[in-house]
């Protein structure tokens, strides 16, 4: 019997070990906590798909440093499933006496460097030793891209083998053939990330502004969709009813600065959808959607895999790396250029991609051969490449002048209505936090007065906290 321990699945699995799913009794319950990123489930079930084990068992990185936990006997291989581990930001320094432990391979598929921008890491020296232990228990390392295979270059750490994310080979496809479409009524399926700042975007205000055109060009086909991807005000909507669904949807709106725009009030309060299963989420994108649009990875990639055509929104060094290295078509948010769905969907341009697909799935055959996990994946139908291909494909689009300068101009009255509001904030800051000086050195008898008037209850309690949020 052929065993797998697996690190960072992240969700349940299926019994015959071929999928995964979130196994909760109570969704709204557990998004109520916090979201829960779909996105890495799909990267744990597209694993086990292309792998064949009769035993899998999971250990979630948040608990690697309880010992109670650790496997009692060997297993015939150790896998970590690919995420954003090469970050400033995540330390993996109590991990590492479990790495230690760990008897036979282990071996990573898919990991990926997380910044807004390319740019030279510091990483956490936990992190630092922990792939050191890691790279000399593999025969070599699965990176989503050039730039995360730089990063750990930087380490050094050499033996890395760049296969993209294992989530693009669900299918188990050794070649992929993207479906024509008619950009004038494609039904979109789009993708959206409303909380994209600091490592996660280049600039958050392009991005969120960008959303924002694109749920307006969207939200007018009405056999359109919009899928959750996990975030938590979108999943809670979609299980909640009434008051309750109106108060996440008024959110989503007013986060997007969208409140009253009927048709994407329409679009998120009654064609957005969410799903725990991966085979279900799948099944209805094939189903109900011509192309994939949007700020999601994932979200995009369910349907690459099925052959839809997808164009993703690059904003960060993870999108920028994936997309560059499958030739996927992109729209560049810092290009900062009107939404116009139906030229991006005539110009978008597949060819290029179907070509590298074969050659990325010849280079991840061979990864996880050269590694001896018993995987299921056909034979390649291309050689791996002899050297590295890596290049934007840029949808290119030139709007006209009239729809430019009409995109600049509402962006220019939304900037400026913007620094007027935080000036006005912060003018209203300014003045409370001077009255109340003043109340104070007045004594406590016109304190009282004062403090009524610069912002303090019938307690005293100063309100300045509400002033400044």
């Amino acid at each position: 019997m052929k065993r797998l321990f697996v690190l960072n699945g992240g969700a349940a699995v299926k019994a015959g070990n071929k999928s995964a799913y979130l196994k909760f009794d109570d969704p709204l319950a557990a998004f109520a906590r916090n979201g829960i990123n779909t996105g890495d489930v799909l990267v744990y079930d597209a694993i086990l798909k292309a792998l064949a084990y009769d035993e899998v068992r999971n250990l979630q990185f948040s608990h690697a440093g309880d010992r109670k936990l650790w496997p009692k006997e060997p297993y015939d291989a150790t896998v970590i499933r690919g995420s954003n581990y090469l970050t400033e930001t995540v330390d993996l320094a109590h991990v590492v006496p479990l790495l230690k432990e760990l008897k036979g391979p282990i071996v990573p598929i898919g990991i990926g460097a997380q910044a807004d921008r390319y740019k030279k890491l510091n990483l956490p020296k936990g992190t630092v030793e922990a792939w050191k232990i890691i790279a000399d228990k593999c025969e070599t390392i699965g990176v989503r891209g050039f730039y995360s295979a730089e990063v750990f270059n930087d380490l050094g750490i050499k033996n890395v083998r760049v296969i993209g994310c294992p989530s693009f080979y669900r299918a188990l496809r050794p070649s992929i053939a993207i479906k024509e479409i008619d950009p004038a009524t494609a039904r979109i399926g789009l993708t959206l990330n409303k909380y994209l700042s600091a490592e996660y975007a280049t600039n958050a205000t392009k991005t969120n502004r960008m959303q924002r055109a694109l749920i307006d060009a969207v939200a007018k086909r009405p056999s359109s969709r919009l899928y959750s991807q996990g975030e938590r005000e979108e999943t809670l909507s979609i299980f909640s009813a009434d008051e309750e669904k109106k108060r996440h949807v008024d959110a989503i709106l007013a986060r997007f600065n969208l409140a009253g725009h009927k048709e994407a009030e329409d679009l998120i309060a009654n064609r957005m959808l969410a799903f725990l299963d991966v085979d279900e989420w799948a099944a209805d994108v094939g189903k109900n959607a011509d192309v994939m649009v949007g700020f999601r990875l994932h979200g995009n990639v369910i349907g690459l895999h099925q052959g839809l055509p997808a164009v993703f929104f690059t904003y960060d060094s993870r999108i920028r790396e994936l997309a560059s290295l499958f030739a996927v078509p992109v729209v560049e948010v810092e290009d900062y250029l009107p939404i116009d769905l139906e030229a991006i969907l005539s110009t978008a341009n597949f060819a290029k991609m179907e070509h590298v697909y074969r050659l990325n799935f010849a280079e991840y055959h061979r990864f996880l051969t050269e590694n001896k996990l018993n995987h299921v994946l056909p034979k390649p139908v291309a050689p791996p490449p002899e050297k590295p291909l890596s290049a934007p494909n840029v949808v290119q689009i030139s709007p006209g002048m009239d729809q430019t300068l009409d995109w600049f101009r509402s962006e220019v009255d939304f900037m400026t209505g913007e620094i007027e509001r935080l000036r006005t904030r912060a003018w209203h800051f300014e003045t409370t936090l001077r009255d109340m000086k003043q109340a104070k050195k007045a004594g406590p008898d016109k304190a009282g007065d004062q403090g009524k008037a610069a912002g303090q209850d019938k307690t005293g309690k100063d309100k300045t906290e509400k002033l400044a949020t």
